[in-house]
C-alpha cells in the first residue's frame, strides 16, 4: 500500500527526463485519486502489524484532519522560487481489522507509535474473521477491541460499507479466498473498490480448481479473479493517459504493464509498472529486488463492485 501513499511531489522517481518526471507524476496522482478520493473511508482486512493501513494515514495532517489537501510551498531546487503545488491524498478514517489478537495488539502499538494525537482518532482496529454475513454482525456492534490504553474509542458509530477495502500479502492458503473476497464485497459500497497487494504463496488444489494458465502464478491469479467476480468484485482498468499526463514515458510503462496482462487494460500493478513509477534504482527490501518480485507473479489486483 506504500505506493498509494507515497508522495510524488516530494519524493519523485528516479526517471532521467524531467518533463517524463511530471508525466509519470501527473498519471500516478490520477491513479491514486481515483482510488482514494478526497474524504474516502477505507478498511484493510488482515492487517497484521498494521503499517500497511498506517502508511495511507502518514503524510501530513493539515487542520486536524485528513483527504486531499492542497498546500502551495516554494520548490528550494528552482531558482526563480517557483511556487509549487503539493498534493496530500489520503482517507480520512482507516479501520485495520484482524482475526488474531497479537495482530490486533501489534496494530494498536504501531497505530500510538506512528500517529500523532489527532490523527489517531482517524485509525481504528477491531477484531474481523472473515466470512459471509461476519462483517454485518461486527459492525451491527460497533465494539472496538478494548485494551489498558485505548485512545481512540469512537465517539460515534463507525461506517458499516467503506469506499476501499484493501489487503496486503494474506493470501497463503486458497481456502480462505472465497471468505476474503465475500468479506471485501459485503464491506464495499456500490462502485467501491478492493485492492489486493498479492504475493503468490498458496498451493493450488488442482482437482477443486481447473485454469488454462500455464505458469502457477497465473493460475492462482485467474483464481484470484473468477471467485472475486462471483461476489460482484470486477478488475477494473488503468486510466486512459490524458493531455496533462501525455508523454513517452507513460505510454512506455502503461504499455509494458498491459503485455504482462495479456494486452488488457486491467488494473493488475506489476512489478515493470511499479518500478518505473518509483525509478528502478530503488529497492524494496535487502532481500527482494524488482525482478525477484516479477518473477514470482507479485500484483496488485485493483477491484470495483459492480
Amino acid at each position: 500500500m506504500e505506493f498509494f501513499s507515497r508522495d510524488l511531489n516530494n519524493q519523485a522517481p528516479v526517471i532521467a527526463d524531467e518533463n517524463e518526471n511530471e508525466n509519470m507524476q501527473h498519471y500516478w496522482s490520477r491513479v491514486r485519486s481515483t482510488l482514494f478520493p478526497p474524504d474516502c473511508h477505507a478498511i484493510e482486512l488482515g492487517a497484521g502489524t498494521g503499517m500497511a493501513g498506517l502508511s495511507l494515514m502518514a503524510l501530513p495532517l493539515r487542520g486536524g484532519r485528513r483527504g486531499m489537501v492542497e498546500e502551495n510551498t516554494t520548490d528550494p531546487n528552482k531558482e526563480d522560487n517557483t511556487t509549487i503545488t503539493c498534493t496530500y491524498p489520503g482517507p480520512s478514517l482507516v479501520v485495520q481489522t484482524d482475526a488474531n489478537d497479537d495482530a490486533l495488539e501489534l496494530c494498536r502499538i504501531n497505530r500510538d507509535a506512528n500517529i500523532g494525537n489527532i490523527g489517531r482518532e482517524c485509525v481504528h482496529v477491531m477484531k474481523l474473521e472473515w466470512g459471509e454475513g461476519n462483517a454485518s454482525k461486527v459492525f451491527a456492534s460497533q465494539q472496538e477491541e478494548p485494551h489498558h490504553n485505548n485512545t481512540n474509542s469512537p465517539q460515534e458509530s463507525l461506517p458499516t460499507a467503506y469506499d476501499v477495502v484493501f489487503a496486503t500479502d494474506v493470501l497463503y492458503d486458497l481456502g480462505s479466498l472465497v471468505p476474503l473476497v465475500a468479506t471485501a464485497s459485503e464491506l464495499l459500497k456500490e462502485s467501491g473498490y478492493f485492492i489486493l497487494s498479492h504475493v503468490p504463496r498458496a498451493s493450488i488444489d488442482t482437482d477443486e480448481y481447473s485454469t488454462e494458465a500455464v505458469d502457477y502464478w497465473q493460475q492462482l491469479e485467474s483464481i484470484i479473479i473468477n471467485e472475486a467476480s462471483k461476489v460482484r468484485l470486477c478488475l477494473t482498468s488503468l486510466p486512459l493517459v490524458d493531455d496533462g499526463d501525455a508523454g513517452c514515458d507513460v505510454a512506455v510503462a502503461i504499455e509494458l504493464n498491459n503485455k504482462h496482462n495479456d494486452g488488457s487494460n486491467h488494473m493488475i500493478l506489476r512489478p515493470s509498472l511499479l518500478s518505473h513509477i518509483w525509478g528502478t534504482s530503488s529497492s524494496l527490501t535487502k532481500k527482494f529486488s524488482w525482478q525477484k518480485m516479477k518473477d514470482v507473479g507479485a500484483a496488485v489486483l485493483v477491484f470495483q463492485k459492480k
